[in-house]
């Protein structure tokens, strides 16, 4: 009799540990694609705040393209720009 118990009582332990196991491996994946889906996100937050930093004020284009090309930029006027939409009809 006390074989049987101490028998079925190692059946049961062995049972909750597979399923402990088994919950714990799928958390895991959850919390590996959780981390992978953050990395991208900051990956692409990083990108939009340089885009930011570097096309935020016209004289800082103008700096590095007279750094990088050596040429000299002209400025446009808004004024100057003709909307087409006008002329098409």
């Amino acid at each position: 009799m006390k074989n049987y118990i101490l028998i079925s009582f190692i059946i049961i332990l062995i049972i909750c540990t597979s399923i402990i196991k088994t919950s714990t491996r799928e958390l895991e994946a959850k919390i590996f694609i959780s981390e992978e889906k953050i990395k991208t996100l900051s990956n692409k937050k990083e990108l939009i705040l340089l885009e930011n930093n570097f096309l935020s004020s016209p004289k800082r284009l103008f700096d590095l393209k007279r750094e990088f090309l050596n040429e000299d930029l002209i400025s446009l006027k808004l004024k100057k720009f003709i909307i087409l939409e006008k002329y098409g009809k």
